[in-house]
């Protein structure tokens, strides 16, 4: 039986050295690499090189419109302020834990209030620069 599972409601997330993770509900990384095709004429399978990576991350969670310190004012406080630091700890920051650093910019922003439910926010960054995967 596996003993690494880890429980994602220990996750930490920091965005600009601001700690926005009491607002979170959902975080993520996703890191991608590119591909080029290098398949020739009488092949029976196509073959690929291995291109640049990049990185997204995301985030969800409950709004607050707290002046200094809710997600409202944090996140859209980035609005064109260009890249700035992401620091994402998936399963908290206990000695030995993972840790992601990358340079982001944020490229998305949203809000959301449905009718039946609680006010919510979106946030989305593009990576620029290699992802730091590292440990607490």
């Amino acid at each position: 039986m596996a003993t690494g599972f880890r429980y994602g409601a220990k996750a930490l997330v920091t965005v600009n050295a601001v700690d926005i993770s009491t607002y979170c509900d959902d975080a993520g990384i996703d890191v991608g690499v590119e591909t080029a095709e290098t398949t020739t004429f009488s092949s029976s399978w196509k073959t690929f090189i291995e291109g640049l990576a990049s990185a997204k991350f995301s985030l969800k969670g409950n709004f607050d419109p707290t002046v200094s310190t809710g997600p409202a004012a944090v996140l859209t406080g980035l609005i064109g302020g260009g890249a700035k630091t992401v620091v994402f700890n998936p399963a908290g920051t206990a000695a030995g834990e993972l840790k992601r650093t990358v340079s982001a910019i944020l490229t998305g922003y949203g809000e959301s209030s449905p009718v039946g439910g609680k006010v919510t926010f979106t946030a989305t960054f593009q990576g620029t620069g290699a992802v730091t995967f590292g440990s607490n």
